[in-house]
């Protein structure tokens, strides 16, 4: 009996016969992906990959596609292998290729939200000032700098109304600021107590 190998294929010659084996060794399945298949994170203005993980770590590495819709991803259309840095709804296809030993898996769908980051509006909670006649505005500012601009409402102490111009008497005032929001930071104010004495 003698083993001859033709293209990737034993054939083992006998008194009897001839008998065929495949010659490509056994493979094992594609490792469970763990990673959650929802995901978010916050705005940071840097490109965030989804997280990968998979249950054994020796496995080929992953190709990770990201689409704008589910439509996309169920097409394979508009698919971009940078992550993506912008806040929105993206959908990761996570492919698992043949390597190290495994099969290729199926691959796996991820949602994956980057979501609006929040503000943080900079400014001393009391600030005094003597009194010269002259209107006084407080001191604010928005961090990280935002475009629009914050936005100052000067109401006496216990009042409803905004007055329509920064106080210039003696008193005790309450300022509100704010920031409306834009496409990658959420909305925020401070209430802020302007003495003037």
């Amino acid at each position: 009996m003698r083993n001859i190998t033709l293209w990737g294929i034993v054939v083992v010659v006998g008194l009897t016969g001839v008998s065929c084996a495949a010659g490509k060794r056994g493979l094992e399945d594609a490792p469970i992906i763990t990673s959650a298949t929802y995901q978010h994170t916050q705005y940071n203005g840097r490109n965030q990959p989804v997280e990968v993980k998979a249950a054994k770590e020796d496995v080929a590495p992953f190709v990770v596609t990201y689409f704008r819709s589910e439509e996309d991803w169920e097409h394979g259309l508009n698919g971009n292998l940078e992550p993506p840095s912008e806040v929105g709804d993206y959908y990761a296809r996570v492919e698992r290729p043949e390597g190290n030993g495994y099969r290729q898996g199926r691959p796996i769908k991820i949602e994956y939200h980057i979501q609006k980051a929040f503000i943080t509006i900079a400014a001393e909670p009391v600030q005094r000032f003597l009194y010269d006649g002259k209107p006084k505005t407080i001191t604010a500012v928005a961090e990280p700098p935002q475009d629009p601009s914050l936005v100052f409402s000067y109401f006496a102490h216990n009042g409803s109304v905004a007055l329509p111009s920064p106080p210039a008497e003696k008193g005790v005032y309450r300022v509100t600021v704010v920031f409306s929001g834009n496409e990658r930071y959420m909305g925020a104010s401070r209430d802020i107590e302007l003495l003037i004495e």
